[in-house]
């Protein structure tokens, strides 16, 4: 079955998300990492190896958030630790900017999410956690890249998307 919908449509985002990711709250952050550029990817909940024999030695976890082409900002309390990495086509990330982000980002690593909330006015999605970490997402309802502001990939086999636009979906993942 694929829930699909917008935002103009009912149910409304902000009392259908939290439905969905209600099991996920409570869970730990195990891994941070970057999955392509600046997009993170967080694992939460149980750890396990792929399936796949070429990706036997990597670890995912039961829950999967990925932040896709969403500018973020990372706070701890009302102070901005770290934020994605303009993107500027003249210039060339220096690895070393990629590390140091990485670096304070993996500071949620090993901590509870506490809550997740979503304004259904402009799609920003915050994710709060364990010693008052923030990871607030800011889609820009203007990019017209078709790609979605985040996902986030299920123990049940079930991803959720949002975005583009006030576009989400809950689907099978298969």
């Amino acid at each position: 079955m694929v829930t699909q919908t917008s935002i103009n449509q009912k149910p409304d985002i902000e009392q259908i998300i939290p439905v969905i990711t209600k099991p996920m709250i409570g869970e730990i952050c195990h891994q941070v990492i970057f999955s392509y550029g600046d997009e993170l990817r967080l694992d939460f909940g149980d750890m396990s190896a792929y399936t796949h024999p070429k990706l036997a030695n990597l670890r995912k976890g039961s829950w999967q958030f990925g932040t896709r082409a969403t500018p973020w900002i990372l706070k701890q309390g009302d102070q901005v630790l770290t934020s994605s990495l303009p993107v500027n086509i003249d210039t060339e990330i220096d690895d070393s900017q990629i590390d140091a982000v990485k670096k304070v980002v993996q500071q949620l690593e090993n901590k509870e999410l506490i809550d997740l909330q979503i304004d259904d006015h402009n799609i920003s999605l915050t994710l709060l956690f364990q010693g008052d970490y923030k990871l607030i997402l800011e889609p820009d309802l203007q990019d017209d890249s078709g790609l979605a502001y985040w996902e986030l990939f299920m123990p049940t086999d079930q991803v959720l998307t949002v975005g583009p636009g006030l576009f989400w979906e809950c689907k099978s993942s298969y």
